[in-house]
């Protein structure tokens, strides 16, 4: 799960401040879950991908019938969406924008 939850980088809200819905898959290493903005209630998916010596962050805003996709499915819910959905990419060089995100843990 995020370890710091207000990401000022996010363009939701001025403050935003987000919570857990749904965690679609957790590893050691690997992260994807349904994020929530507490302040202006945008869902944002968030995934986490550790690597051996560096980790990368990734922040996609949702709408809310994508929402609720995640949200209502009992297995695994189809991301294939999200490899051209724009996102916010954070890793230890910093925060840029980028256009999609990987569509499955790396684990």
């Amino acid at each position: 799960m995020p370890t710091e939850n207000k990401k000022s980088y996010l363009d939701c809200c001025k403050q935003p401040d987000l919570a857990t819905i749904k965690t679609v898959y957790q590893s050691n290493h690997d992260c994807e879950a349904l994020l929530q903005c507490k302040n202006c209630k945008t869902y944002w998916f968030y995934r986490f991908n550790e690597y051996r010596d560096d980790w990368t962050v990734w922040y996609s805003k949702l709408t809310k019938e994508e929402a609720e996709l995640i949200l209502n499915a009992e297995e695994r819910p189809d991301l294939d969406f999200l490899k051209n959905k724009p996102s916010f990419m954070e890793d230890a060089t910093g925060v840029k924008k980028v256009q999609g995100q990987p569509t499955y843990p790396k684990s």
